[in-house]
């Protein structure tokens, strides 16, 4: 899923208007319904980020993600959180 995301971002221009982010934290939300939530978490001192836009950035490129499972606990789908590291690739021009 990590890899998933980071192609998925590799498109866009993050790693450019960004280039000393190279790492965002994506929490990952699956319900019972197995629908998804991203939420970038920044860290405390992310003023230097321009934190709506990167998030408006996210939602807008992590679409279109195959289905995915819901986890079971005795049988019934239940929602699970986690925390993906995501790698920001700088892309260099020859």
């Amino acid at each position: 899923m990590a890899q998933l995301i980071q192609e998925k971002l590799d498109i866009d221009t993050l790693s450019i208007l960004y280039p000393e982010l190279d790492t965002i934290e994506v929490k990952v939300t699956v319900f019972p319904n197995s629908t998804m939530k991203f939420e970038p978490q920044f860290p405390k001192d992310s003023v230097a980020y321009d934190t709506i836009k990167i998030d408006s950035i996210l939602h807008a490129r992590l679409v279109d993600f195959p289905k995915v499972n819901p986890a079971l606990k005795r049988g019934i789908p239940v929602k699970t959180q986690f925390i993906l590291p995501v790698i920001l690739k700088a892309k260099e021009k020859k």
